[in-house]
């Protein structure tokens, strides 16, 4: 199954981010084949300010406990985290079943 884990960092929480940026990386790098996709929200200047991630996992259980080990979630750089099963619809590569 596909789950999107969405983040928002608290206001002014850009020195924390940076902060637990690699430990970040390093958590969601470890699904290996089960990353999907990754990036962060930007606000009008470019800034991060947030992360959305796809990723597989067997059920909402599994998805939850590993998007809540995140650093940025662990750390509170993240003020909002939310965890949603997802379905692929469109433009999704034949290889990936959602």
């Amino acid at each position: 199954m596909l789950f999107i884990v969405s983040g928002r960092d608290k206001v002014g929480g850009i020195a924390a981010r940076l902060q637990f940026r690699t430990q970040h990386r390093a958590h969601y790098a470890a699904l290996g084949e089960d990353l999907i996709l990754a990036g962060p929200y930007l606000d009008g200047a470019g800034e991060p300010i947030g992360s959305m991630i796809v990723m597989r996992a067997a059920d909402q259980e599994a998805a939850e406990r590993f998007a809540r080990a995140d650093p940025y979630w662990t750390e509170r750089v993240f003020e909002t985290l939310e965890i949603s099963r997802w379905d692929w619809f469109m433009k999704r590569p034949d290889e990936l079943a959602s």
